[in-house]
């Protein structure tokens, strides 16, 4: 795979998680993917674990979008800086127990990086502003 290849398979990924199609993101993951949430020190193994992980944010945001702003890629790594955009109506999942529902509208950043084996998702690193979630949603 090419550079372009893994930044579009990357762009695909966030336009189908926006559009509320997790099920169809887990085609483009390998059996043993690997996420890490670093904010919240959170390890997720396998397609199960990259559910869980999109189900986190999704059940909490489920009107959550993503604009892609910066990418990098080459033949192995893709990197990502990404803005998200969505509204607190279900409960956050944190590793401190869940965030009932504000109601409230988060904008956050968003950088990861991930490495692509055979054209999927082989691991996903992490990176976002959970404290700028966290005021948003008059937490912090």
């Amino acid at each position: 795979m090419t550079g372009n290849d893994n930044a579009a398979l990357a762009r695909r990924v966030y336009e189908l998680f926006s559009l509320g199609k997790s099920e169809d993101v887990l085609e483009y993951a390998t059996d043993d993917v690997e996420l890490v949430l670093y904010p919240f020190g959170q390890t997720f193994h396998g397609k199960d674990g990259f559910r869980e992980f999109m189900d986190g944010f999704s059940t909490a945001f489920p009107d959550l979008a993503i604009t892609v702003t910066n990418q990098v890629a080459d033949e192995t790594q893709v990197a990502t800086e990404f803005t998200a955009h969505g509204t607190h109506t279900g409960p956050l999942r944190t590793p401190a127990g869940d965030v009932p529902p504000t109601g409230r509208s988060v904008d956050f950043t968003v950088c990861e990086v991930w490495t692509v084996r055979d054209g999927l998702l082989a691991s996903l690193r992490n990176y976002q502003d959970a404290g700028s979630i966290m005021r948003q949603l008059g937490l912090a």
